[in-house]
């Protein structure tokens, strides 16, 4: 699942073709305290669960942050993702791994239902958190203020899923484990490095840092990191009162000292296991592995056959 919460979004390749829309959706509008939710009458159960879990979000995010948002929030509530993919609400083409898309400018969010009631909830608190973002950076298009947009995206969007997840995942913690183990973690002025994947490693970030100084500091490192593209650093050294190379010493350490013991007590695949699908090229994948009833074969999805992903 991935969210985006770029202005505009697949540019490239999509001038001069129109949607494929299969459906006229009868949008209606429901009112709470803070929020104008679009959606259209076969989802309405589903609009008003939305709304409380969008007002407690609301509650949990404008605290932390400490601001409220200017003017009502909208929502475009799709029912489920091929209606979201039709829609009009956004430039170029949502993919399958969108789930979901703050505007920048317009602060419009629009997603799709998932089908756990968590995941719904994840992604909506997700992109509130940008809606907050961008409204707390001034992000206007008008002014050529870019906001929340001139900073790097692992200080946007992991603070994004810091916020709507928490400290603790298993798939952050996976990849900061495996890098503890290695003793190759990133330094924070490496982060931008698209080998480092902002959503995980800003969350583990924001962890670190929420839990050394409190989460009372995202706030403000927002709006000293988006204030006049002053950055990442200015925030870090403004509000922290430390520079990046010392919080990055200050983050190993506290990241070795969580992970190496639980890493000196597990084995390797290697060290137990041999390796029965090896790679033939660069990037290939093979993922999704499940043994046959007997032990003696396995299925898999593979690209191996190059133009696509089969079984």
């Amino acid at each position: 699942m991935s969210f985006t919460p770029s202005a505009a979004l697949a540019q490239g390749g999509y001038f001069g073709r129109n949607k494929v829309q299969y459906r006229d959706f009868k949008f209606q509008v429901l009112k709470t305290e803070h929020f104008d939710i679009h959606f259209y009458p076969e989802e309405e159960a589903a609009a008003r669960m939305t709304a409380r879990l969008a007002e407690r979000w609301y509650a949990r995010i404008s605290k932390v942050l400490n601001h409220e948002l200017r003017g009502r929030q909208p929502i475009i509530l799709y029912a489920s993702a091929p209606h979201f993919w039709q829609t009009t609400a956004l430039e170029g083409e949502m993919g399958e791994g969108t789930g979901g898309v703050t505007e920048a400018y317009k602060r419009r969010i629009v997603l799709p239902l998932a089908g756990p009631l968590h995941l719904t909830d994840h992604v909506l608190g997700h992109e509130l958190v940008h809606a907050f973002q961008y409204d707390i950076t001034n992000t206007n298009a008008s002014s050529g203020n870019g906001g929340a947009l001139n900073l790097p995206l692992w200080f946007i969007e992991g603070m994004a899923e810091y916020l709507s997840i928490g400290p603790v995942d298993p798939h952050t913690a996976m990849w900061v484990r495996e890098a503890a183990r290695r003793e190759k973690l990133p330094d924070i002025d490496k982060l931008d490095d698209p080998r480092y994947f902002p959503y995980r490693w800003g969350q583990a970030f924001w962890a670190y840092v929420g839990g050394r100084f409190g989460d009372e500091v995202i706030g403000d490192m927002l709006r000293a990191g988006g204030a006049a593209r002053a950055g990442y650093e200015a925030a870090i050294e403004g509000v922290l009162q430390v520079n990046t190379k010392d919080l990055s010493k200050d983050w190993h350490d506290a990241l070795f000292q969580a992970y190496l013991p639980l890493a000196e007590v597990t084995k390797m695949p290697g060290a137990v296991a041999r390796s029965v699908i090896k790679k033939r090229r660069e990037g290939e994948m093979n993922v999704s592995p499940e043994l046959s009833p007997d032990g003696s074969k396995v299925v898999f999805f593979s690209e191996r056959d190059l133009f696509s992903i089969d079984l």
